[in-house]
Parts: structure tokens; sequence; C-alpha cells
């Protein structure tokens, strides 16, 4: 009788043999699939000293604000830009006149600016009124002292100093010359002014332009950055009786 198959050791070989081409199979596929699943490894660093070409984008230039761009015909905004550490801020220039506020060239001109202004301004008490327009401004001093009470019931000021203030030709001639330079060199988008002073039956008046006011001066208001130049250029050559006479002549009139 012939023994049972399981009980040859030929059979128990083969069953090994089977079972560790099964083993190492699975392991190598294993291995394959950890492989795939695993990521790139990362590349060698750049020698020292060895630097890669990086890509630079040019600039795309922005849209230059044409002067007096209105809502009608805006103008593009350029980007913003955020200053770098060593930027230095940039510093408005010194006043050319106590209370400078306006930027360069602004129009239409800032009313409540103008009229907080105008009350710096010599005889700024006896003002009745500013009238600021697109780029003109008109000042109307009170016609009497009368005039000035009524509309200033608490008022301390008698009628003796308002004669006193205006009494001397001179005093409104002064007025007359040093305000429209001062509104010219304090809001330069203004183009014309207009003041009239009544007093004691006469009107005095001008109407000036910024050109005029230049010409007569001798000088480029908007050049003007710091109280030094405005000493040197304006008050310190030209505010004094002498010239007051001569702009009197020239641009003055009275009715």
């Amino acid at each position: 009788m012939r023994k049972p198959i399981y009980t040859e050791w030929r059979f128990w070989v083969i069953i090994v043999v089977i079972v560790l081409g099964i083993a190492i199979a699975a392991a190598i596929k294993q291995r394959q699939e950890q492989a795939q699943d695993s990521p790139p490894s990362p590349s060698p660093p750049a020698a020292a000293g060895t630097q890669l070409p990086s890509q630079v984008t040019a600039p795309t230039p922005s849209a230059t604000v044409a002067p007096g761009a209105s809502a009608a015909n805006p103008a593009s905004s350029p980007p913003d830009v955020t200053p770098s550490a060593d930027t230095q801020p940039v510093t408005p220039p010194p006043s050319a006149y106590p209370g400078q506020t306006s930027p360069a060239d602004q129009v239409p001109l800032p009313k409540s600016d103008v009229l907080a202004y105008s009350r710096q301004l010599k005889g700024s008490p006896y003002i009745r009124d500013v009238a600021v327009g697109t780029d003109n401004i008109e000042i109307h001093y009170f016609g009497s002292f009368a005039e000035f009470a009524q509309a200033n019931p608490g008022t301390q000021k008698t009628k003796a100093d308002y004669n006193e203030y205006f009494s001397s030709r001179d005093a409104i001639n002064k007025i007359l010359m040093e305000a429209p330079v001062q509104l010219f060199r304090q809001f330069p988008g203004t183009a014309s002014i207009d003041i009239s002073l009544p007093f004691s039956g006469k009107t005095y008046s001008v109407s000036l332009t910024k050109g005029s006011v230049e010409k007569f001066f001798n000088t480029d208001l908007d050049g003007i950055e710091t109280d030094e130049q405005w000493a040197e250029q304006i008050s310190g050559p030209y505010f004094n009786k002498e010239y007051r006479d001569q702009f009197a002549e020239r641009y003055i009139k009275v009715n």
C-alpha cells in the first residue's frame, strides 16, 4: 500500500518554497507601493557662491494725473506703494505765513480753509464777508462802524477804535497790498482776488491777478517755501510806505 503524499518530505519542501515565494512577492509589491507614495527627495542645494537668476517683471507705469482733473474727467490713480524702511517721510515746507495748510494748486479752492485764514489778515475783525469761488476770492469789509456793531452786538470795540484803524490812508493801503499777496501765497490755486474796503464815504478796492502781483513783487510766489525766503523776497524789501504808495497808485481804486 502507497503512503499518502503529505507524508512525503518532498511535499513539504514544495509547500515551503511556495509560501516563501508568495511572501517575497508580497514584500516586493509593498516596497514598490511605498516608493510611489513617498515624495521626491529635495534637489541638492546650489554650490556656495552660485546665484540662480530670478525673473524680474518690469513695473507697469501708472497714469499721470493732469492738473485740474475733475470728476467729469477723472485721472487714473497710481497704485498704492508701501514705503521701505529707509524712505524718509516727506515734510511739507515751512509756512511763508502763519497757519499755512493748503496744498499747492488746489482747485477748487478749499472754502473752509480760506475762511479760516482770512481771520488772520490785517483788519480781519472788520471783514463783513468772504466769497470763495473756484479760483477767486472776494473780501468785503463793513461799510461803517454802525454796520459792524449791528453784526457784532457783543463787540468791545468802539467807534474810536474803528476810526483810528482806518483813518490813515497808509493803513488802508497796507491792508489792500499785503492781504492779496498773502492769500496768493497761501492758496496757490487762486487766480484772482478782489477786496473792497469802504470808509468815511469812500470805497477803496483792488482787483488783482496772481500774475500782476508776482510782476509787482518781482517774484514767483510758488517758489517761496520758507519764512526766510518770504522775508527776503517780499516782506523785507516791499512792505514799507514807499512801495505801498507805488502799489496804491497802480492798483488801488477810490470811488
